[in-house]
């Protein structure tokens, strides 16, 4: 191994162990979100009739299969403590990342709430037609994934993730482009 390999390893492991301040807002919600799905699969929530095997569903079942009916699964198997373990540990590189930022955690999650995108949803002022439709497009994805989920008991349903994701990620972009001056 060249020492250029060795550098450029060491810097990819050190930009994930130590995020910036946009990865670790990725890592926050990544790591959130796959806590509430372990949580809800534990429960027996994530789906009406079955569980999810975290080792089939990440390895696409080639370690065992993905799902399992309700019935005959245990509550909680290895796969759950390892899933959990996961999204623990990305989820707390986000807060140390927080907690060692202006304003800290508290800070962080102040911002979530006061900041720029959600007085566009209704005002064209703070930052024009692009960021106000950013902004309804990211609050209608988490709405329509949250009332899905709920209504239906399938937070793990394919078709529910591809129309989430393309309002997320337009909202995203959106966002994003009304924050660049045009060129």
């Amino acid at each position: 191994m060249s020492e250029t390999e060795s550098v450029s390893q060491s810097g990819l492991m050190n930009s994930i162990m130590n995020p910036s301040m946009g990865l670790a807002k990725f890592y926050f919600g990544i790591g959130l979100w796959g806590l509430v799905l372990a949580i809800l699969n534990l429960l027996g929530m994530i789906h009406p009739t079955q569980k999810v095997s975290w080792a089939g569903m990440l390895t696409i079942n080639w370690t065992n299969n993905a799902f399992h009916p309700l019935s005959d699964n245990p509550g909680f198997v290895a796969s759950d403590a390892v899933f959990i373990i996961m999204c623990g540990g990305i989820f707390a590189l986000a807060m140390k990342k927080f907690s060692t930022s202006e304003g800290g955690v508290g800070g962080f999650f102040q911002s979530m709430i006061k900041n720029d995108l959600w007085p566009s949803l209704v005002s064209l002022k703070e930052g024009g037609m692009q960021r106000t439709a950013g902004a309804w497009c990211i609050l209608i994805g988490l709405m329509f994934y949250i009332s899905w989920g709920i209504q239906f008991t399938t937070w793990i349903d394919p078709g529910v993730y591809a129309v989430s994701i393309a309002l997320l990620a337009f909202g995203f972009a959106l966002d994003y482009a009304s924050k660049n001056p045009a060129e």
